[in-house]
């Protein structure tokens, strides 16, 4: 795992080594163990190491037999073994044991039609001086980032947006349609990233740079599965095969491997397969918030660990730690993200860091075999559509939505199931997705985007009709939607930012393209049945994991940042959203963020996600001062 920067220019330009050390030393908490670079007329290519596979002879660059192939490469690759051997048959030479040579040879023998032969994730550029090219590439399912702008000089590119941000002449400006994407979803999707000068490049695309221009660009993994043709017995058999088989990969390092342990199926079964295939007790971690009981997991946590015998730390976070750790991660932010998730995953990551280098996350299994309680929603509003009137004359009585009682839950539950009782498969699937209401961004924002149109509809049903080209219905078109854009821009995003800020490699067994393909090959009433989320992956769980843990409610990785807003948090909350603040940001309607204030801290009605989002951006543009 590392960090990766650098520069393509135009052919009269010079590379400039000093510029190229400044970029790579913003990424030094991606890799702290070392820095190569290579600067050479028009290209320079930094590199930060989080040493993991071969820690004598792997830094980077990393070059071909004859020097006139590089790579600086952010990630692991997980069949690197097998691809090395059929390489060595070819006659390649290999000068280190590192999974990134793998690469440069394999752009050697077969150009950037290799691509589709990497099991692992990455982001990675590789430079071929006899054609003076860049090829830029990101893992088929975006577990890896990576950024670029393209400037009149030639096309700069980094692992994080904050190295762009220091270049001269950047222009901060918010890109308007992205900050749409962020009030409604709390996160940003590709190509977009909030700055206008700057994109994120899509999982399972390259592009190919010439001369400091974008020349070429395509997509290497698309989700095309035809159906099983086998019995369920036989899909469970080969789901188990694949997912251990994914496991056993991901294990591959010369450093320890632990991994986050919340009780939960996803996280659970992967511990459970690792363990099997681990000589020692693997290190798990959990993080309890004892402050706030009805946020501690733990005990299903400890469950697990005993049942497997693995090595387990339970990690205590008082409230004044956990809001602690919420300004350092807010501050490390280099692009609003609201997703409040990140601020546990940012604790546990900086606690196991501190024991391993490597953990494995049970990330993507809910995307993949239906894990989330809007599948249920959108099964019941499919077959229910006759009562939507009746429900959402309901869910405007004036009943609080107050958090920590069962009545506020259950009447949020009864307003988000309201909201989806429409017609058009496509809106109900992104009134599923959204965290804020519709009407939102309209109430709240007074900025001027000069008539644009929100763009999330567009491209949800974009890539909602992807999915029905490639042959999907029902539920898996739901999950192929939520594969191709909240994995990987929510969730693994946030894995990448919390993780990396504290020099920690997370892998994620269930996002493997081996794992996804055979998910989706499986029907939608095998995943999610009789109203039960996961079917099939339990089916595979039982072999491993104990009935408690099959039978437990799903939680979520969450935090009593709630709790914290209304307490430790109040001064912090009422001083960057008070009216006068508000006023002179020139972006928000401060009377409408009053009226969402005075009904949150009323109990009157449940506010937290919108606060929330106003609250980090808030946060984020005090840092890095951005303009329209």
């Amino acid at each position: 795992m590392c960090g990766i920067c650098g520069m393509h220019l135009q052919r009269s330009a010079l590379a400039d080594r000093t510029l190229l050390q400044s970029m790579n030393d913003l990424l030094s908490h991606r890799g702290p163990d070392g820095e190569g670079f290579f600067c050479d007329k028009n290209v320079g290519l930094g590199n930060r190491r989080l040493s993991i596979i071969d820690l004598a002879t792997g830094d980077q660059p990393i070059f071909n037999e004859d020097k006139n192939v590089l790579i600086v490469y952010n990630g692991e690759l997980y069949n690197s073994p097998e691809l090395r051997e059929e390489l060595i048959q070819r006659g390649h030479k290999f000068y280190t044991h590192s999974d990134t040579e793998v690469v440069v040879h394999l752009y050697e023998e077969y150009g950037k039609q290799m691509l589709p032969k990497l099991r692992g994730m990455f982001a990675f550029a590789i430079y071929d001086r006899r054609k003076d090219e860049l090829l830029l590439a990101r893992d088929a399912l975006g577990i890896k980032p990576i950024f670029f702008t393209e400037t009149p000089n030639g096309l700069y590119f980094a692992s994080e947006l904050r190295v762009l941000l220091s270049l001269n002449g950047f222009s901060r400006q918010i890109d308007p349609e992205a900050f749409s994407f962020y009030l409604t979803l709390n996160y940003i999707p590709a190509p977009w990233t909030i700055w206008k000068d700057a994109r994120r490049l899509e999982p399972g695309h390259w592009l190919l740079v010439r001369s400091g221009k974008i020349v070429d660009r395509g997509r290497f993994f698309r989700l095309n599965e035809k159906p099983f043709e086998g019995s369920l017995e036989d899909a469970v058999d080969e789901l188990e095969e694949t997912l251990a088989d994914s496991v056993e990969g991901h294990l591959l390092a010369d450093v320890p491997v632990g991994a986050f342990l919340s009780g939960g199926l996803d996280s659970s079964l992967v511990v459970a397969m690792a363990q099997k295939r681990s000589s020692s007790p693997l290190r798990t971690f959990t993080v309890t918030f004892p402050d706030v009981p009805t946020y501690d997991e733990s005990k299903y946590a400890r469950i697990v660990a005993d049942e497997l015998k693995t090595s387990h730390q339970e990690i205590a976070v008082s409230s004044k730690e956990g809001w602690q750790a919420m300004v350092e991660t807010l501050d490390h932010l280099d692009e609003p993200f609201a997703d409040s998730s990140l601020i546990p995953v940012s604790i546990i990551s900086k606690v196991t860091r501190q024991h391993v280098k490597v953990a494995l996350s049970g990330d993507g299994g809910d995307e993949l075999f239906a894990g989330y309680n809007k599948y249920q929603g959108l099964w019941l509003a499919e077959r229910f559509g006759a009562v939507a009137p009746l429900l959402r004359l309901t869910a405007r009585l004036p009943i609080s939505e107050s958090r920590g009682s069962l009545i506020g839950e259950r009447w949020r539950q009864v307003r988000k199931l309201s909201r989806l009782m429409v017609s058009d498969p496509v809106e109900r699937h992104l009134q599923a997705t959204v965290s804020q209401e519709t009407n939102f961004q309209e109430e709240i924002v007074k900025v001027s985007h000069n008539g644009y149109v929100q763009p999330l509809p567009t491209l949800m049903r974009q890539i909602w009709d992807e999915g029905k080209s490639a042959g999907y219905t029902g539920l898996n078109l739901s999950l192929y939607s939520d594969v191709n854009f909240v994995l990987p821009y929510d969730m693994l995003h946030k894995v990448d930012i919390a993780s990396m800020q504290h020099s920690l490699e997370v892998r994620v067994p269930f996002v493997d393209p081996l794992v996804a393909r055979l998910a989706f090959q499986l029907p939608g009433n095998w995943k999610l049945r009789e109203g039960q989320r996961k079917w099939i992956l339990r089916k595979v769980a039982e072999r491993y994991l104990p009935q408690r843990i099959l039978q437990r409610p799903k939680g979520g990785f969450g935090i009593p940042i709630g709790e914290w807003f209304r307490k430790d948090l109040f001064d912090s909350v009422q001083e960057r959203l008070s009216p006068k603040a508000l006023e002179e940001s020139g972006i928000w309607n401060a009377s409408a963020v009053g009226q969402l204030m005075k009904e949150h801290f009323s109990f009157k009605r449940d506010r937290f996600w919108e606060l929330w989002n106003l609250f980090v951006f808030e946060w984020w543009r005090a840092q890095w001062e951005p303009h329209w």
